[in-house]
């Protein structure tokens, strides 16, 4: 399975191919479990993860939910959980 084949099935599986309609699972990062390798950083695609203070977030306001970030981290610190 190709990247993008995993992406597009994780989307799909978690309904969000429409970017309006990701927000119900925004991804998270778990402080905790994060390594800070910088990994997240460099694949995101959007560059919506940034390195503040050293610490890495995520800006929703940007982040498109493709969920690279989720299935690149070798900490499995990022996952998608359900909003509000």
């Amino acid at each position: 399975m190709t990247r993008t084949e995993f992406i597009c099935a994780i989307g799909k599986e978690l309904n969000i191919i429409n970017t309006g309609d990701w927000k119900v699972y925004p991804p998270v990062i778990q402080q905790e479990k994060c390594k800070k390798c910088g990994i997240c950083l460099m694949y995101c695609p959007t560059k919506s993860v940034k390195l503040i203070d050293g610490r890495f977030f995520i800006n929703l306001d940007y982040c498109k939910g493709c969920g690279v970030c989720v299935h690149e981290c070798p900490a499995k610190a990022i996952e998608f959980v359900r909003g509000e």
